[in-house]
């Protein structure tokens, strides 16, 4: 018996797998559906972002309208005036930056003012939770 190999004495398993390869084999297929929810995710990601987009060209659109009615529709002097004026001005703004600016711009530019003003950004998303909540509370109860 001194003669034999150490490996013949090894006790065998009979065909039977040890695990090793299963374990790789479930760590590649998990892997594998990770992957794919990753690829899943970035494209509904894209096709969500191109669609805001599209849509945020289209307010922008809307927006000048709104401020050109605006200043059709004041005096021509007087406090009236001043304050369409710079309603209409802002509202140009806000199209001119939809215009200007795809999805990315405003998230970097969100994820910026988030990281300068924390507690008031936490403040802010507090009171628009708040008020969603409120609101759909009032749409449930009708």
């Amino acid at each position: 018996m001194a003669s034999q190999d150490i490996n013949s004495l090894a006790p065998t398993t009979g065909g039977v797998n040890t695990g090793d390869s299963t374990s790789a084999g479930v760590k590649d297929k998990v892997n594998e559906m990770a992957s794919q929810a990753k690829t899943t995710a970035s494209e509904w990601g894209r096709n969500a972002a191109s669609a805001v987009d599209r849509n945020m060209k289209s307010a922008a659109g809307a927006l000048e309208s709104t401020a050109s009615a605006i200043r059709g529709r004041v005096p021509a002097t007087g406090k009236v005036n001043e304050l369409a004026t710079a309603t209409a001005d802002k509202i140009e703004n806000t199209a001119r930056y939809l215009r200007d600016h795809d999805t990315g711009d405003m998230v970097a530019g969100v994820e910026s003012m988030v990281r300068r003003n924390p507690g008031a950004s936490l403040a802010a998303a507090l009171a628009v939770g708040f008020l969603i909540g409120t609101a759909m509370r009032r749409d449930r109860d009708y």
